[in-house]
């Protein structure tokens, strides 16, 4: 007869984890990989629609004539009219906005909320961000 060591309830109980782990890396894996192949299928099926757009001709004379640029306008004068004619439009709304967000942001600080600031904030950063684009580009 051959003597069988003893195993005590620790060992035994670790013995029969490492099955159930195995199985929950496993599982880990195969959805990081299903979340790699959405990714991955999302970015092919995008490009694939970009290449069809580009292939077909898909032009952007539609937001160049709604902006007022030029047909002839090439190289950075372009780029500058079409900045130009799409940032204040863009600045008279956020000006039109900032006072509403203003409001808003000092009510939510009023009523003891923790993003008050924050909207506040935003509202006027993103006013001086457009108002210094546009000093820019003039």
């Amino acid at each position: 007869m051959t003597a069988r060591p003893h195993i005590s309830g620790s060992e035994s109980r670790l013995s029969g984890r490492g099955t159930s782990l195995n199985q929950e890396v496993a599982g880990m894996l195969i959805r990081r990989v299903r979340l790699l192949l959405r990714a991955v299928a999302v970015v092919v099926a995008g490009g694939s629609a970009v290449w069809m757009l580009v292939a077909v001709g898909v032009r952007v004379d539609i937001v160049m004539k709604a902006a007022g640029i030029p047909s002839n306008a090439t190289g950075l004068g372009g780029f500058v009219n079409g900045a130009h004619a799409l940032v204040t439009p863009a600045l008279v709304m956020v000006a039109a906005i900032a006072p509403l967000a203003l409001i808003v942001g000092a009510v939510v600080l009023l009523f003891g909320g923790r993003r008050g600031m924050q909207i506040v904030g935003t509202s006027i950063g993103v006013l001086l961000l457009l108002g210094s684009v546009t000093a820019l580009i003039d």
